[in-house]
């Protein structure tokens, strides 16, 4: 989710609430003889608040896996867990003191950190990446149609080969031909660069180097050819744009794989140090 002017609300709320919680925390702290304490009535207090904005934040995985639960929109959760995530810290902060504690208080503290951190590091993909993607790319192909993209670049070359070529299959009487070169060259390294799964190897992922193939190409083949050659090279270089947008896809997804898990487990440690707490 882009971070736009729809979440100057939220912003304005976080802020706020974040100024009066500092405030109640000043107060607090300064007039214990003993100093804050997450065992306090008023540790207790801003321990309950930021548990339950942590409870609320995550719970943004439900509904998405309730799309059709008619409790506010997708947009409103998506800000909903960014900003209220996000005040969670402050709060979490003055119910502990400032403090470590023990062991689970520890872990919980250092799993919390690393959330935050790994949450902003998504916001921040979500807010650049796209743009990335929109300006080093002229075609934009959602990652499950990329098997049909692909398809129909490989027809358009096919067709581009076959109508200069003849065949994409060497000649049945073995006679060269002034194209056997073009069709030898898209056979051999063109046309697996157009399939759906790219050999990481292929020099063809490389501009430069690509370059430096088709121009290679441009000496060899006739010049009746140049223009095929040309198309080829145009074909390339928008399957490479599209290999570069299914990299930034998977960045995003990767991101998820690792801070949705992290989340849950940080909700298992919240839940334990309350036991712990009430019990111990």
């Amino acid at each position: 989710m882009l971070i736009d002017r729809s979440h100057r609300t939220w912003m304005i709320i976080t802020i706020v609430a974040f100024a009066l919680s500092s405030c109640l925390y000043l107060g607090y702290a300064t007039s214990s003889p003993s100093g804050p304490s997450g065992g306090s009535w008023q540790g207790l207090a801003f321990g309950l608040v930021g548990t339950a904005l942590m409870l609320f934040a995550g719970l943004l995985a439900g509904r998405k896996r309730l799309p059709r639960l008619p409790i506010g929109t997708a947009r409103f959760w998506l800000k909903a867990h960014i900003w209220l995530g996000l005040l969670s810290v402050p709060l979490i902060l003055f119910h502990a003191g400032f403090r470590w504690g023990g062991p689970l208080e520890q872990v919980l503290l250092l799993v919390f950190a690393v959330v935050i951190v790994s949450g902003l590091a998504g916001v921040v993909f979500q807010q650049y990446l796209p743009r990335v993607m929109k300006d080093s790319t002229s075609r934009e192909a959602m990652f499950e149609q990329l098997p049909h993209v692909c398809a129909a670049l490989r027809a358009t070359a096919d067709e581009q080969v076959v109508a200069t070529c003849g065949t994409l299959f060497p000649p049945q009487d073995d006679s060269p031909t002034e194209q056997e070169s073009l069709r030898e060259f898209y056979v051999g390294s063109v046309r697996p660069f157009l399939a759906v799964q790219i050999d990481r190897r292929t020099p063809l992922l490389n501009v430069s180097r690509a370059n430096a193939m088709f121009s290679q190409m441009q000496h060899t083949v006739p010049a009746s050819s140049g223009g095929t050659l040309k198309r080829l090279a145009s074909i390339c270089d928008e399957r490479r744009e599209l290999a570069r947008q299914v990299r930034l896809h998977k960045w995003l997804h990767y991101w998820l794989f690792f801070h949705v898990p992290l989340s849950l487990s940080l909700l298992v440690l919240a839940i334990a140090h309350i036991i712990a707490s009430v019990y111990y």
